[in-house]
C-alpha cells in the first residue's frame, strides 16, 4: 500500500475516534450513529498497526457506504481522497 493510502487510512481512524469523542447528545438515534461509527472503525486501528496485512479495502468501504447511506456521513471518503491525493497532508 502506498504511503498517501496509509496516511489517509491513520487519517480516517484519528476522525472516527473525534467523531465518536464528540458525538454529542444521548439519545438512541445518536447512539445508532455512534455504534455504527465505531464498528465500521474497530479493526482499522488493527491493520495500521500489521502494516494492513490481511486488510480488506472493499469491506472496510462497504461499511463507510452504509455510513453516508444511512446516516449521511460523507466526510470519511472525503477525508480519505483528500488525505490520499496529498490535497491535505504532505
Amino acid at each position: 500500500m502506498k504511503e498517501n493510502k496509509r496516511k489517509a487510512y491513520l487519517a480516517l481512524n484519528y476522525q472516527a475516534l473525534l467523531d465518536i469523542k464528540n458525538s454529542g447528545e444521548s439519545n438512541i438515534d445518536n447512539f445508532n450513529r455512534v455504534f455504527r461509527v465505531a464498528h465500521a472503525f474497530h479493526t482499522l486501528a488493527l491493520f495500521i498497526m500489521e502494516d494492513f496485512v490481511g486488510f480488506n479495502e472493499d469491506d472496510f468501504w462497504e461499511n463507510i457506504a452504509g455510513l453516508e447511506r444511512d446516516f449521511g456521513l460523507t466526510h470519511y471518503s472525503e477525508l480519505f481522497e483528500k488525505v490520499s491525493s496529498d490535497e491535505l497532508l504532505r
